[in-house]
């Protein structure tokens, strides 16, 4: 339609004219075809995506698999998941169910289960099978809840967040009372701090992602972007990542892997060289920063420890 008005205004109807006006609607349709594919490869699913998009193209990750992946229709702004940690509070974590009678015979019964890669990474990084099982309890109850947000969209959101658009979206899932005052100067420091840490993030996810030639919304994880057992942020698994089972691959999905990482990550983080409590105590901090998490972590391995060394007397 919009090529026949361009036509009649310029006067292009006489029969003579007609080859012109052939070349001119050729010419037009071309013109809008380009526009509506230009439009179609560049702009994401979701819009407030597109400057996330032209960032990470500019950082030299490969245009195309970036606009493929933004086009899909599983892509959203995951604003109130993030909002959510902007004003979650560790303490207010219950540790102490990682204590029980119940917890410590589950993990033990882990510890014979994966006897074998347990062992072969304490001799390889040095870290004891109790301090690894009580890392994988702790995190994902060894593996049973590894998390439900898509880990893509979360670490998108975080990224995006330094565009004042996406930035009010998630302001706006914060409560009022949350926002008032000191508090609510906090929660837009965390935001930053969230945001410049969730680019890098996403960068290593899909990088994690090329290499293992995953499905981008086929991986699900934490509220803050960490996957798999261990529950590492991807930037973790490619630099503590660790093939366990030997098949060419590090898919924190897979025990054997996990727990090798695990210790790869406590070893980097000098957990050898840790003498005493407080020096264990702060090697596990690395791992999450949480002082109540190392406390709950350290008892348990604690737990774990006196269980086997009681069971191997007895034999």
């Amino acid at each position: 339609m919009t090529a026949v008005i361009l036509l009649q205004h310029l006067h292009l109807t006489e029969p003579r004219d007609s080859g012109r006006r052939v070349l001119f609607a050729g010419f037009i349709a071309g013109v809008f075809l380009f526009f509506w594919c230009a439009r179609t490869v560049a702009f994401a699913s979701e819009p407030l995506f597109f400057p996330l998009q032209k960032r990470l193209i500019a950082d030299g990750l490969e245009a195309n698999y970036i606009y493929k992946v933004f086009q899909r229709p599983e892509v959203k702004l995951e604003a109130k998941v993030v909002a959510a940690n902007l004003i979650r509070r560790e303490s207010a974590l219950n540790y102490d169910q990682f204590l029980t009678a119940a917890t410590v015979d589950r993990a033990s019964r882990y510890l014979k289960q994966y006897d074998h890669i347990l062992k072969q990474s304490e001799d390889r990084f040095g870290v004891p099978p109790s301090v690894v099982v009580a890392i994988l309890m702790v995190e994902t109850r060894l593996g049973t809840y590894t998390g439900r947000y898509g880990t893509f969209n979360v670490l998108s959101t975080m990224a995006a967040a330094v565009e004042p658009q996406v930035r009010q979206k998630i302001l706006a899932k914060v409560a009022a009372d949350q926002m008032a005052g000191k508090s609510g100067k906090q929660v837009v420091k965390r935001l930053d701090k969230r945001a410049n840490r969730g680019y890098g993030e996403l960068k290593a996810l899909i990088r994690y992602l090329n290499r293992n030639a995953l499905d981008p919304f086929a991986l699900k994880g934490s509220s803050e972007g960490a996957i798999g057992i261990p529950q590492f942020m991807p930037s973790n698994i490619e630099r503590y990542g660790r093939d366990g089972n030997n098949d060419g691959l590090v898919d924190l999905f897979n025990h054997e892997d996990a727990i090798a990482s695990v210790a790869c990550f406590l070893e980097a983080h000098r957990w050898k060289q840790a003498a005493g409590i407080k020096a264990k105590k702060r090697v596990l901090l690395s791992y999450n920063h949480s002082s109540h998490y190392a406390n709950a972590v350290y008892r348990l391995a604690e737990l774990l420890a006196q269980r086997t060394s009681r069971t191997q007397a007895r034999r």
